[in-house]
């Protein structure tokens, strides 16, 4: 397991599992001995064995900065991973979305993004079989993790979901089949033909598009099929700069160049120092 992966599950761990001390009376006070608690369990193990799926409820910042660490692997490590693959969900801020980290490679390199079960069907099986679950709307698969969209129209909670969808991560990886197809690789574009094409995006379209909110967007780098950006002027802590990014940026990119998966905002909003809004306007979301 890499390095940063076993300080966030093993930190998890011990303070899940840490006992408490009841305090003393006196000097002649018995102190009672701890009484030991039994880790949770799960009605739907998987694989036979207990789910291990950690989840976090969200809490939505009011400045965002993001930051992705770039995922250091040596070749001990990817060849030591354990048969108990550990995964930690995380609910994003729309209650929407869920992030589920897993201590392995999902995918390398690339990333593969399905907004419906049609594109996943004949390109990812893992994405395939994920879309099976009820109220699954949206899969991105990219390094060692697996970003879940669910439907507007579901209602089952995260925590319900999340059981499900362990299952299903841990049972394909488990296989040691690729999570993608050899024609989903040849058809993703050159990084310098996808970069000129977004580029071209960002010229034409966005930036002139933004530019009566004093906004700018940069394209950072490309790798692989992954895309990072910018966000500057009045868009750099703006509260409506994730909707720019999900309602503009995204479908201007993914128009251009189908075969992108990840979009990644790494801009640092919390050092915007004019934004455009800084709250989101009544009926805006």
């Amino acid at each position: 397991m890499p390095t940063w992966f076993k300080k966030v599950f093993n930190d998890d761990v011990a303070k899940a599992t840490s006992p408490g001390v009841p305090a003393s009376n006196g000097a002649d006070a018995e102190v009672e001995k701890p009484v030991p608690v039994a880790p949770p369990t799960v009605d739907k193990p998987a694989l036979g064995q207990p789910d291990t799926t950690e989840f976090e409820e969200p809490v939505k910042p009011k400045l965002r900065k993001i930051i992705h660490a770039p995922i250091i692997m040596d070749e001990e490590e990817q060849s030591s991973w354990s048969e108990n693959i550990a995964i930690k969900a995380r609910v994003e801020a729309d209650r929407m979305t869920c992030v589920f980290m897993v201590d392995r490679p999902v995918l390398e390199g690339l990333s593969a993004w399905f907004p419906q079960p049609s594109y996943a069907e004949e390109s990812s099986p893992l994405g395939k079989q994920l879309f099976a679950i009820e109220g699954i709307g949206a899969v991105l698969l990219h390094g060692m993790t697996v970003t879940i969209g669910m439907t507007d129209l579901c209602d089952r909670p995260w925590q319900e979901l999340s059981v499900e969808i362990g299952q299903v991560i841990r049972a394909y990886l488990k296989t040691g089949e690729d999570t993608i197809t050899q024609s989903f690789r040849d058809n993703i574009p050159p990084e310098d033909e996808i970069h000129l094409k977004l580029q071209a995006c960002v010229d034409m379209e966005i930036n002139p598009g933004i530019a009566a909110h004093s906004g700018v967007v940069t394209l950072e780098r490309i790798v692989g099929n992954s895309v990072y950006l910018v966000m500057g002027g009045g868009c750099q802590g703006c509260a409506a700069s994730e909707i720019t990014l999900r309602q503009g940026i995204h479908n201007t990119f993914r128009n251009a160049v189908p075969q992108i998966g990840g979009i990644f905002d790494v801009t640092d909003h919390s050092a915007g120092s004019n934004p455009f809004y800084s709250e989101l306007p009544a009926g805006m979301g």
